[in-house]
């Protein structure tokens, strides 16, 4: 019986006390211990040698991929600089293959891209797509169409053990886009929801003015004969940590434990 645990965080690009919550995450990370982390808003500067990424990885000694999207200047150390905001995959095991899809987007929405990653991790041939989609409120068709062709992509490796979509969605897993996106595929499952967990993953700390969702998600594709099972799942890195206390990022990360003979 091989078990795998999959988790998905967004890391809040270089947002808060970047220098501070970097080191939180890890050894976060290090407590969760997962064979396959899926990250979003992973950020680079080339001027400053900064790359979430990369530390992470060599932090909690995971290998990773990485494709870089949403270049702009941000404010980083109090300078204007160039940098991007990427989608990444840490992983224990062997990569066989990966692809970029280019999803459908706006400008206002920015560039949206899903991230996948067909592994081998514990004898088990695993398909993750990592995929943060639009946050406009209002592009619910855009958001639904992105949900599906990144539901699709998981698909996409027929020789699967496991296919998972994890991310952040920016919307919750009852949501009309996202129930739209599931009716043209074969079942998955929300981790979360079938455990019953309805616990809130973003904005950390919870705010007055943003109401607290659960827009982070992972989804589990369900073959019918409950292979792969979910054994368990949860929230974590919702609490603050550290001397003096800091929350590792304004989104929570959501893990699941997979089971499968």
């Amino acid at each position: 019986m091989a078990k795998v645990r999959i988790l998905s965080l967004n890391t809040w690009k270089n947002d808060g006390d970047y220098d501070r919550r970097l080191p939180l995450i890890a050894l976060e990370l290090s407590r969760l211990k997962p064979d396959i982390a899926l990250l979003q808003e992973c950020f680079v500067c080339q001027e400053t040698g900064d790359d979430t990424t990369a530390y992470l990885a060599g932090e909690i000694g995971m290998d990773f991929v990485f494709d870089p999207s949403r270049q702009k200047l941000r404010t980083h150390r109090g300078s204007e600089m160039m940098s991007e905001s990427g989608l990444a995959i840490l992983y224990r095991g062997s990569l066989l293959d990966k692809n970029v899809l280019l999803l459908p987007s706006s400008d206002m929405g920015g560039e949206r891209i899903a991230l996948r990653a067909s592994l081998e991790i514990q004898g088990l041939r695993t398909c993750v797509v990592c995929s943060h989609f639009s946050h406009i409120r209002g592009e619910v068709s855009i958001r639904s169409r992105q949900i599906d062709l990144s539901f699709a992509e998981a698909l996409g490796d027929s020789k699967s053990d496991i296919s998972v979509l994890g991310g952040d969605f920016n919307c919750e897993p009852n949501s009309e886009e996202v129930e739209l996106a599931l009716s043209n595929h074969v079942p998955f499952n929300n981790a979360l929801s079938f455990v019953g967990c309805s616990d809130a993953t973003c904005p950390l700390p919870p705010s007055r003015t943003r109401r607290n969702r659960q827009i982070d998600q992972v989804w589990v594709s369900d073959s019918g004969d409950g292979r792969p099972k979910i054994v368990d799942a949860g929230v974590a890195m919702n609490r603050p940590v550290g001397d003096p206390p800091l929350f590792p990022s304004d989104h929570a990360a959501v893990w699941v434990d997979l089971e499968l003979t």
